[in-house]
């Protein structure tokens, strides 16, 4: 018999109902609700892939599986990122697949998904980029390739949720970089929240200037203030 010594140390608990046995339960995530649209970039929250706000955003299209106001979700990310659990990778991943399913979301063997990266430092301090783990799922999941070394981040940068809006953007400036050839790839974009989607928005200009295709974002959790984001 084998055993492995953290799990009767340390048991997996739910974050949610502290159940042991997986980090999220099913009867957990069947409470997450799962958005059925897909919305444009911008607060005006219109269900089309860009309204006359955001027509000129780098960004093509935005696919957010869940809202950052439910409080599991925003539990599971707030633990995976800063609780360092690895495991919940999992879950996180498997909102974002349900969710292209549900809405029919087109997408085929003409993209690479690229994670928004960390800094070197930050990943050191993490052990890990968060949106890298999500990739890797969804990546062995679909057969789409993962491309982890595309896209950089030079610098360290201010935490975006301690900046108001019009700082955000000036804040990401010149902080990524191509190291990979991504001429005339399709683009999955992956992030665990978007939120004013300065980040996303930097990334995309920044892979457009280096000659991809489309690009699409993809998150778990959009952070939005508009009751109608379920509707």
């Amino acid at each position: 018999m084998q055993w492995n010594i953290w799990d009767v140390i340390f048991p997996k608990k739910c974050i949610n109902c502290k159940k042991e046995g997986r980090y999220l339960c099913e009867d957990c995530f069947s409470l997450i609700e799962i958005n059925p649209y897909r919305y444009c970039l911008c607060e005006k929250m219109e269900k089309r892939d860009k309204c006359e706000n955001c027509k000129n955003r780098h960004l093509d299209k935005l696919f957010s599986a869940s809202s950052f106001k439910n409080k599991i979700v925003k539990e599971a990310v707030h633990k995976f990122k800063y609780g360092y659990i690895k495991d919940l990778a999992g879950p996180l991943s498997l909102l974002i697949l349900t969710h292209l399913q549900n809405i029919g979301a087109e997408i085929d063997k003409s993209f690479v998904i690229v994670p928004v990266p960390l800094s070197d430092r930050k990943k050191r301090r993490r052990g890990f980029n968060q949106s890298e783990e999500i990739g890797l799922i969804i990546s062995k999941t679909t057969g789409i390739p993962l491309f982890t070394d595309t896209l950089i981040k030079t610098k360290e940068t201010k935490p975006q949720t301690e900046l108001n809006k019009e700082e955000k953007p000036e804040n990401l400036k010149d902080c990524f970089k191509i190291k990979k050839d991504i001429k005339d790839k399709n683009v999955l974009l992956l992030d665990d929240v978007y939120a004013t989607g300065s980040t996303m928005e930097e990334c995309a200009k920044i892979l457009k200037q280096a000659g991809a295709g489309k690009i699409w974002g993809i998150t778990v959790a959009r952070e939005v203030d508009q009751e109608h984001y379920f509707v």
